[in-house]
């Protein structure tokens, strides 16, 4: 038995690992992106309202849940880890 026995099953759970991860990171970024919309339109209701600090907390917390914050962060992630099956397999 060598060394390739003993990786398979650690590749089959990263595998499947980012599977279910990039299924979860699709449907909430989906989610997020509407509450994130909705966060918006807040802050500007606020801006509106003279309220320049909430104005600028809402579009923080925007940012931070659009698909281009967190969610971004964790396909970055998920990239990494899908690096990491591919140099396992070439062992």
């Amino acid at each position: 038995m060598g060394i390739e026995d003993y990786l398979f099953p650690i590749i089959l759970l990263l595998s499947i690992l980012v599977s279910f991860l990039k299924f979860t990171i699709n449907i909430s970024a989906i989610i997020l992106g509407v509450i994130s919309f909705l966060i918006v339109l807040g802050s500007l209701a606020a801006l509106i309202q003279k309220d320049t600090i909430t104005f600028i907390q809402g579009f923080v917390i925007a940012f931070l849940i659009s698909p281009y914050g967190l969610p971004k962060i964790a396909m970055w992630v998920t990239a990494y880890i899908e690096v990491a099956i591919e140099i396992l397999k070439e062992i």
